[in-house]
């Protein structure tokens, strides 16, 4: 399971941007994250950006897995239903459920590829 965003487990970094102009503040090695946006994220697949992308459906999952995102981000339970479309699949992108690191057995049970652990 991949565990980001947690301080003793080393993982790439996801930064926070909202536009292209964002990504020239960015440094070598970090993910650049941001809410579903597919002009952005293709700008990312042209240039071989790693990005990671916030979800609120199955489509954009898809999509987003078909520009190349490294991950992408949403609640636990749309987290479930991700899943196993990208094992159906075979997604390279990894579905990641957002959530409170006591909630992480959750994870666990539901078999998400890995998980951002937020603050309660």
């Amino acid at each position: 399971m991949i565990i980001l965003n947690h301080p003793l487990v080393p993982a790439p970094t996801l930064t926070p941007i909202s536009s292209k102009a964002d990504i020239a503040s960015t440094k070598a090695g970090e993910v650049v994250w941001f809410d579903y946006d597919l002009k952005l994220l293709r700008y990312c697949y042209d240039q071989q950006i790693p990005a990671a992308v916030g979800i609120d459906t199955i489509q954009e999952a898809v999509f987003a897995n078909a520009l190349g995102a490294k991950f992408v981000t949403m609640r636990l339970g749309l987290a479930k239903e991700v899943q196993r479309v990208a094992e159906h699949y075979l997604f390279d992108t990894k579905v990641i459920a957002m959530l409170d690191e006591r909630l992480l057995h959750k994870a666990i049970e539901a078999g998400v590829d890995g998980v951002y652990l937020i603050k309660p």
